[in-house]
């Protein structure tokens, strides 16, 4: 995947921006820049999503690049994030309601399961753009992204969300020390990072 520095989708901001969420707009313009280089060959995989507003990034970013399907992976049980927020059942409602809203239901395939069982049976082929954006807790989150790692094409790109929690950025200072991401940038709270070849 090329490393020059992600460009604006601002076409498709107005349309982002309907979906209720917290991801801000230079974060979606990120996530749409980085979903529209991925291959047709390959998969776009989000795991967590709420209402769907970064998945509508995602596929707004694949459709206008070259295709990619995106899989968004939740189990909407009820939790309770670090900041107070409450999730659950209701947002996996509102989730398919905006996929359909905005035009983007075909471009993403919907898996409502813990993210670990769905990386122990993935069968979808490699990985290009794998956004981490679940639990936030350092176990949680270092086991997604241990679970999914395997199947991370070469040069895959690999965005973390909330990256100002003690936690996520524990986890990629020691994926970094390890030589197993390298930064290549970020938008708002949201860091990027190129799978190192091992």
């Amino acid at each position: 995947m090329a490393t020059q520095a992600p460009q604006p989708l601002d076409s498709d901001l107005e349309i982002v921006e309907s979906v209720e969420g917290w991801l801000a707009r230079e974060e979606a313009c990120l996530l749409g820049e980085l979903a529209s280089r991925v291959a047709r060959n390959q998969s776009i995989v989000e795991i967590g999503n709420y209402r769907g507003r970064s998945t509508v990034a995602l596929a707004l970013g694949a459709t206008r690049g070259l295709g990619a399907q995106v899989y968004t992976i939740d189990p909407h049980v009820e939790f309770v994030g670090p900041r107070g927020g409450r999730f659950g059942r209701a947002d996996q409602a509102h989730l398919y309601a905006n996929l359909v809203r905005t035009g983007v239901g075909a471009q993403v395939s919907v898996v409502g399961l813990d993210s670990r069982a769905v990386a122990a049976s993935w069968s979808a082929g490699p990985i290009g753009l794998l956004f981490v954006d679940g639990d936030h807790r350092y176990e949680a989150v270092r086991a997604d992204y241990d679970a999914w790692e395997p199947h991370l094409a070469p040069g895959a790109a690999v965005a973390f969300d909330d990256c100002d929690f003690i936690d996520v950025a524990r986890l990629l200072d020691e994926l970094e020390r390890a030589g197993r991401l390298e930064p290549r940038g970020a938008a708002g709270k949201v860091r990027w990072f190129e799978r190192c070849a091992r």
